[in-house]
């Protein structure tokens, strides 16, 4: 690790075994953070990958500024834009096809979504190796910070809904803060 806790590539990892992986499953399967997440990604064009990866940081106690969010968009966006977003863009396409009996056609659809999952958890080991997070206590604040330090570069002035989505994320990584204040901590941001 360099001075500034940005990783130096070496040696392979396991995707599954980062603490981070393990994170972002269990959060994502949380009530209302998967739908705020694809909500965002719809409305904004924001990864997912990435805005687990603010909430995880920011639960790990690291709180990051614009050039975190640059480099990580950089070292992720290639992947991103290149396999994880074809992949789910085909997925979604052949959900409408009818030309195909609809078991063989549901079949397919699964494989290219399971192929999509594991292109997402590549994803998510480059973001995990891309920036050094130290396991620590963080506060919801740092979270929400993060959450809206990413959300802010694409959407400078964040709408209601665009609030109502981050809480629900914030709330699924601090489960013990209630929405209504999740959303409260969001708004001083900005």
């Amino acid at each position: 690790m360099t001075k500034h806790g940005y990783r130096e590539r070496s040696g392979s990892v396991s995707p599954e075994e980062t603490p981070f992986w393990q994170f972002s499953g269990a959060l994502y399967a949380r009530p209302g953070v998967a739908e705020a997440c694809l909500e965002l990604q719809d409305r904004h064009g924001l990864d997912v990958n990435l805005l687990l990866f603010c909430a995880w940081a920011g639960v790990q106690g690291r709180r990051f500024d614009g050039g975190d969010i640059g480099l990580l968009r950089s070292a992720s966006r290639p992947w991103h834009d290149n396999v994880v977003g074809p992949l789910r863009a085909a997925r979604r396409w052949l959900k409408q096809q009818t030309a195909v009996p609809d078991d063989l056609g549901e079949a397919f659809r699964e494989e290219v979504k399971s192929l999509e999952l594991q292109a997402e958890m590549l994803e998510q080991l480059v973001l995990y190796q891309e920036i050094e997070i130290v396991a620590g206590e963080g506060a919801p604040e740092e979270a929400a910070a993060n959450l809206h330090l990413y959300l802010t570069r694409f959407k400078p002035r964040p709408t209601d809904d665009d609030f109502a989505d981050l809480a629900a994320i914030l709330h699924g990584a601090c489960p013990q803060v209630a929405p209504v204040h999740a959303i409260r901590i969001l708004e001083d941001l900005g």
